[in-house]
């Protein structure tokens, strides 16, 4: 793999006053992993950092998403599966396993920090290297902290939504942030008349706001890095809507305010961070469905076969 440079990217003043304002389409040069480095870098990547799903084609269906096993494949097998199945590889805290991804994402985070006045005390949080087959997709969501998509590897469309009650309804978005429910959201095919899409290919990076629902249809093999990060503001937001959630909804109030200013929103999250810290809160189990019988299989024309007996991939439990 050659050399990641955070220099190679070069944004105006008003991209950065912009960022995590609005959804933009911006460009980078970072340099892509071929694809023997790609192959080197899965055989000797922690199997409980190695994650594997399919998926059907209906994009209003996301219960067809599915856990396959992995651990037991090289990197020449994951990618020949990869390449003619229907398979999304999520290779998890790359920036942990890898040191040449965390000193670029650091420095990509402090560049962005610096030049944008609006965002205090920025803090880069997970990375997961992506690699997916032609034609699959990630199906409608919204994450808990904003996030980016750069892409370095083939063509995808990425559809991304206005923040709305229409898009993500509160309630929805409340459990999703406090970590109670997977980031998958009902999603009806009309939605997309108020998205923008764009056509990704190597080179090109989107941000949006935090909390915008968004998903993503491949064209061809594709190979992406998704990276967080967390502001102040951010940080209150998302204790704002927990405090919703495990408080005021508790309470039986509906009406419960999103606003991550003023007094009342300040008493709120301080509220719920401590309660937190105190470990007041007990959350729920998400990994109960990533149970399979699939198993990734490089020999078969889907990528993968069916085991007898189903049982749970060494990165359920993990992340």
């Amino acid at each position: 793999m050659q050399t990641l440079d955070s220099s190679l990217f070069n944004w105006d003043q008003e991209t950065y006053n912009n960022f995590g304002k609005k959804t933009q389409r911006l460009k980078h040069q970072l340099d892509l992993l071929d694809d023997d480095a790609l192959i080197k870098l899965l055989d000797g990547y922690p199997r409980e950092w190695l994650q594997c799903f399919t998926m059907g084609y209906n994009p209003e269906d996301c219960s067809e998403w599915k856990a396959v096993h992995i651990d037991k494949c090289s990197g020449k097998e994951i990618l020949e599966a990869v390449k003619k199945g229907r398979l999304w590889i999520n290779i998890i805290n790359i920036d942990k396993a890898d040191k040449r991804f965390s000193t670029v994402i650091e420095k990509i985070y402090s560049k962005i920090a610096k030049n944008s006045d609006h965002l205090k005390n920025i803090k880069f949080g997970y990375s997961t290297l992506l690699l997916s087959s032609p034609g699959i997709q990630v199906y409608y969501h919204l994450d808990a902290e904003p996030n980016m998509l750069w892409h370095l590897k083939g063509e995808k469309k990425v559809w991304v939504y206005p923040k709305d009650s229409k898009f993500s309804p509160q309630g929805d978005l409340e459990k999703i942030i406090a970590q109670e429910a997977d980031e998958d959201l009902p999603y009806k095919r009309h939605f997309d008349d108020s998205a923008k899409c764009f056509v990704l290919q190597a080179g090109d990076v989107v941000s949006w706001p935090i909390h915008s629902p968004h998903r993503v249809e491949n064209v061809t093999v594709n190979l992406s890095l998704t990276s967080s990060y967390s502001s102040n503001k951010s940080r209150r937001q998302n204790a704002v809507h927990c405090a919703n959630y495990f408080i005021l909804k508790k309470l039986g109030l509906k009406n419960r305010s999103t606003t991550n200013k003023g007094f009342i929103s300040f008493i709120k999250a301080y509220t719920y961070l401590i309660l937190n810290k105190l470990k007041f809160f007990k959350r729920q189990d998400r990994t109960l469905h990533y149970k399979t019988n699939l198993i990734l299989d490089h020999n078969s024309d889907s990528g993968m076969t069916t085991l007898e007996k189903s049982s749970y991939p060494v990165f359920a439990h993990q992340g």
